[in-house]
């Protein structure tokens, strides 16, 4: 019996990577806009919101009471347009989907329509729909890095699982003594960081590190003194689950 405890565990957690989990999410400043028990099998669901729900700039999925496969969601909006974001992923009970920032500014919901599956062996998954209004849901603001005192260098999107991208600075920008990153949208692991200075040899700080969406890395001191940056390569990926992060680079 404590054998198959013990595989049960390691198998949930197998399942959660990549997801955030619920327990720990914070859900003040978001609005329910509903929820569905996952009957069977598979399961289609529709909640319906509607232009008196208000608009919206992003939502988010958190999975309640067991674990599912979530196989697609299609949002419909008021004007008829259709978004199906990238979620397909196995969920664990008590996680949630990453953050799905919603196309244009804010925007009125008719319909979320979703298909997923209960995992053998389990109970019957719920399935809760929080949106964001901005400004009106009463909560804290997202959170957002204090640029204040900071220059942006630059961003870029994880593209794929593994990608790598150069941020060309240039000594116009003048000379720097630190810098930070930060990362939005999803989850990423940051696989290696490339300073390459306008003099010497590239740097590797060591950065490598999982970085869950809102978070930013340590203050990264540069070797010596005010250094002029030629530019700034990262190697990152995805992690299982998540959407495409954004990575951007701030320096003083």
């Amino acid at each position: 019996m404590r054998v198959i405890t013990l595989l049960t565990f390691m198998i949930g957690i197998a399942i959660a990577g990549g997801a955030a989990r619920a327990d720990r999410w914070d859900s003040k400043g978001w609005v329910k806009l509903g929820e569905r028990a996952v009957n069977g099998r598979v399961d289609r669901d529709t909640i319906t919101v509607g232009a008196g729900d208000g608009k919206f700039t992003k939502l988010t999925l958190v999975v309640e009471r067991s674990e599912i496969e979530l196989l697609d969601v299609e949002i419909v909006f008021g004007n008829g347009e259709k978004l199906n974001p990238s979620v397909r992923h196995y969920f664990r009970e008590n996680t949630r989907t990453r953050v799905i920032d919603l196309p244009g500014n804010q925007r009125i919901i008719k319909s979320i329509s979703l298909k997923y599956r209960n995992l053998p062996g389990g109970g019957s998954a719920t399935v809760e729909v929080w949106g964001w209004k901005t400004g009106e849901a009463g909560g804290r603001p997202a959170w957002k890095f204090e640029s204040r005192g900071w220059a942006l260098l630059g961003e870029r999107t994880v593209s794929g699982r593994v990608d790598t991208d150069r941020i060309t600075v240039g000594s116009y920008k003048g000379k720097f003594k630190k810098m930070t990153l930060v990362v939005l949208d999803s989850d990423l692991e940051l696989v290696d960081l490339e300073v390459k200075f306008e003099r010497g040899p590239a740097w590797h700080p060591a950065v490598s590190h999982y970085f869950k969406e809102g978070q930013r890395s340590h203050l990264i001191d540069f070797p010596g003194d005010e250094r002029k940056i030629r530019f700034i390569e990262m190697k990152y990926k995805n992690l299982p689950g998540g959407g495409a992060a954004k990575v951007q680079v701030w320096a003083q």
